[in-house]
């Protein structure tokens, strides 16, 4: 009796199980992407590309553009919009010649290319590659950093040392002073800190060019529930006036026009409906927007940035080592049933099309041959490409050798990216 009732109990628990059985979450391509499927088997090289959709992102920096209006101007973040070409493009089409720089070597590069620019530091560079920049500038250029060109200082010892480097290359350095308004990741703490840096620079007088200050705020784009963003991004602009009040008392030392930096993709929107102490705000990435930039700060922006490879093997669903459970993992999980391999992998992206493939947990990931698993509902087949979507933009890029350029269904171009070195 008692063995006959575990028996019954394993058959309500298998029962069970099988009722959670996960659905088929395959599905063909969409319209959008069944046409770039057949254009890629019919033009591309056959390698894994990087594809910039260009009508999208002419409708994000529509969105853009509508959203900060005439009254606060725009600065290109480089690293996330990894190529001069797209960032010649969107300055011609967005009206900006100001760029947000975060690499000694994209400095020179944007320096070279775009000679009427103003460039400011993202992130404070150790002086020896802000010598480094000096130093690779042409004898010549037409770009002069004197007054073209604000570097990131983000504490007294770094104040000190561009106080020195100003002296030994004979030459002004410009300024902005990172101010932390929130998100715990360095520079000026407090405005009091900020008073200290400004009173050493009075008493101490060096070729520095005080221009204003930088302050992010990328973490109100995640703010908990429980806090609110309406009264998180009230307390951090309260914060970046509190700094301004106490830099206007350096006289001799604050500009008349200073320079008041701040925003980001995620928090762009704030500032461009709400009061805000800015005069001009950073984006990047909402421009392309991959997927960590999924908030409802950016709900009408749209991903304008693939990653497609091609697939070299359309094979069972097999693993190493479970000879026993393979058919049983099928048969409960279609989603299980096919893995596809790819040309290249382990990019920092998600596959979307066609729908219902997903990394392989227990296969792991692979560089060179990405498994995929997914049912044989989505019809792919050896030669037909996925589709990727980028986590982030920053540092992708670079990654690969060109960016081809999509509009109305078809290739029209190639970017080359910044150069990585």
């Amino acid at each position: 009796m008692k063995r006959r009732r575990l028996l019954g109990l394993g058959a309500i628990g298998l029962l069970g199980g099988w009722a959670l059985r996960p659905g088929d979450h395959g599905q063909p391509y969409t319209p959008y992407f069944a046409r770039l499927n057949q254009l890629l088997r019919q033009q591309s090289p056959g390698i894994p590309l990087l594809i910039v959709d260009l009508g999208r992102l002419d409708q994000n920096a529509e969105l853009l553009a509508r959203r900060l209006g005439s009254q606060l101007p725009l600065r290109l973040v480089a690293k996330s919009l990894g190529s001069i070409g797209m960032l010649d493009y969107l300055a011609n089409k967005l009206g900006t010649q100001r760029f947000m720089v975060f690499h000694q070597p994209q400095l020179n590069q944007l320096a070279h290319s775009f000679p009427q620019s103003d460039l400011l530091l993202g992130k404070p560079l150790p002086a020896a590659a802000a010598l480094r920049f000096y130093q690779q500038l042409p004898a010549g250029s037409a770009f002069v950093p004197a007054r073209q060109l604000t570097w990131l200082v983000d504490s007294p010892a770094r104040l000190g040392e561009y106080a020195e480097l100003a002296r030994a290359l004979g030459q002004p350095l410009q300024i902005a002073l990172e101010i932390d308004i929130g998100m715990a990741r360095g520079g000026f703490a407090t405005p009091a800190q900020l008073g200290e840096a400004l009173a050493w620079l009075r008493a101490n007088p060096a070729p520095l060019h005080v221009r204003g200050l930088m302050g992010y705020d990328g973490h109100l784009g995640h703010t908990p529930f429980w806090v609110g963003q309406a009264g998180a991004f009230a307390r951090s602009t309260a914060s970046y006036r509190a700094f301004i009040v106490t830099a206007t008392e350096f006289r001799e030392l604050w500009p008349r026009q200073a320079l008041l930096n701040g925003g980001g993709s995620l928090t762009y929107a704030l500032h461009a409906a709400g009061a805000t102490p800015l005069n001009e705000v950073a984006v990047g990435s909402a421009l392309l927007k991959p997927s960590d930039f999924d908030v409802e700060l950016l709900a009408g922006h749209r991903p304008a940035l693939w990653i497609a490879s091609p697939v070299l093997k359309a094979l069972a669903g097999q693993w190493p080592f479970l000879d026993g459970t393979q058919a049983l993992l099928q048969a409960w999980n279609p989603n299980r049933q096919q893995a596809y391999y790819l040309y290249g992998g382990q990019w920092p992206a998600d596959p979307v099309a066609p729908a219902g493939l997903s990394y392989d947990a227990l296969y792991g990931r692979s560089a060179n041959q990405e498994r995929l698993l997914g049912s044989g509902s989505s019809g792919l087949g050896v030669d037909d490409w996925v589709f990727l979507r980028p986590q982030r933009a920053e540092g992708l890029i670079e990654s690969f050798a060109e960016l081809y350029l999509l509009r109305n269904e078809r290739l029209v171009g190639r970017w080359a990216p910044h150069s990585r070195v």
